[in-house]
């Protein structure tokens, strides 16, 4: 298995990828996605399948320090409990400190266990915090 940062040359794999929600990766807007400046993607890939995928954002604060928000993280059905979702957070966590980044946070349900148990174990730290969304 091989974790690496999403690229152009990805875009036959990420169409044919399902994630929990099916969500449908169309060229163009993936393309959009990987040209804005702070959005990055993360792949876990076989030579010829995408396995798992994450995204997120880098944002600069006021004082110049740079955090980065991790959107999402999915691992495709027929993949899971493999330790691929371990392994791509493995991979993101240590971008997140060779990028130099003063730290990386992420909003996930507290029911949903095997995702806890994957950011418990690549060293993530559980805040009590309160969302709130407006839509």
């Amino acid at each position: 298995m091989e974790y690496r940062l999403l690229e152009e040359k990805d875009m036959a794999l990420m169409a044919a990828f399902v994630d929990d929600q099916k969500t449908v990766y169309k060229h163009e807007l993936v393309m959009n996605f990987l040209h804005q400046e702070n959005a990055v993607g993360f792949v876990a890939a076989e030579p010829d399948k995408m396995v798992g995928f994450a995204f997120g954002y880098r944002m600069m604060k006021p004082d110049g320090r740079c955090v980065f928000y991790l959107h999402a993280i999915d691992v495709m059905d027929a993949y899971q409990n493999r330790g691929y979702g371990n392994g791509l957070m493995r991979f993101i966590v240590e971008y997140v400190k060779k990028m130099g980044y003063s730290k990386m946070f992420l909003l996930t349900e507290a029911e949903n266990r095997a995702a806890c148990a994957c950011y418990n174990k690549a060293g993530g730290v559980r805040k009590e915090a309160v969302l709130y969304e407006f839509t």
